[in-house]
């Protein structure tokens, strides 16, 4: 799986949901299997991190045609990816991604390489319960390293994934070299 961190060009009129690549490496046989998507648990509905003030709700993401996480196409939207997990149940991470930047300046998420190892992250729920995990490790990856399998893969524990752009933006291919991701653990 792919997840992408678009350009921060100006958006069209009708822009599609952007991409960010993840990866350009398809998942292989060895990743684990993750169980089928939990429609039993209630959906995640806001996702907050005192610590930097985030405080946002949560749109849903799918795939796109090319098999890669949707992106929010609002650099202000944080998304949720429903394909994954949710919080308070155990198989899949539940996987929340936004934009760090856009043309006019900082975007959602430009803060979250703020959050370390111990930081709080806090989910709602549609059905109006909370979630709260505690950060224990952080990757920065290259989108031809990005561990697919780590980060989309089957978890033994109720456990999230924050994601974001980082490194430097290659304005050549139109997005960042890097992704940022957060780990955490249900606390």
């Amino acid at each position: 799986m792919v997840v992408g961190c678009s350009s921060p060009s100006p958006q069209p009129s009708q822009p599609s949901p952007p991409a960010v690549p993840v990866s350009s490496q398809p998942l292989s046989g060895t990743a684990p299997t993750a169980p089928a998507v939990d429609s039993v648990t209630p959906a995640p509905t806001r996702v907050s991190a005192v610590d930097i003030g985030l405080d946002e709700p949560l749109i849903g993401l799918g795939l796109t045609e090319s098999g890669e996480m949707q992106v929010p196409t609002d650099y202000d939207d944080v998304g949720w990816f429903t394909g994954g997990g949710r919080p308070g149940a155990i198989g899949s991470p539940t996987v929340i991604a936004g934009h760090v930047d856009s043309t006019t300046g900082p975007a959602v998420f430009d803060r979250l390489s703020e959050l370390g190892t111990g930081d709080v992250v806090e989910v709602e729920d549609e059905a109006g319960g909370r979630t709260t995990y505690r950060i224990d490790r952080i990757g920065d990856y290259g989108k031809t390293e990005f561990p697919t399998a780590l980060v989309f893969g089957a978890v033994p524990a109720d456990e999230i994934r924050l994601i974001t752009c980082s490194g430097d933006f290659d304005a050549a291919v139109g997005s960042y070299e890097r992704n940022l991701v957060l780990y955490g653990v249900r606390i």
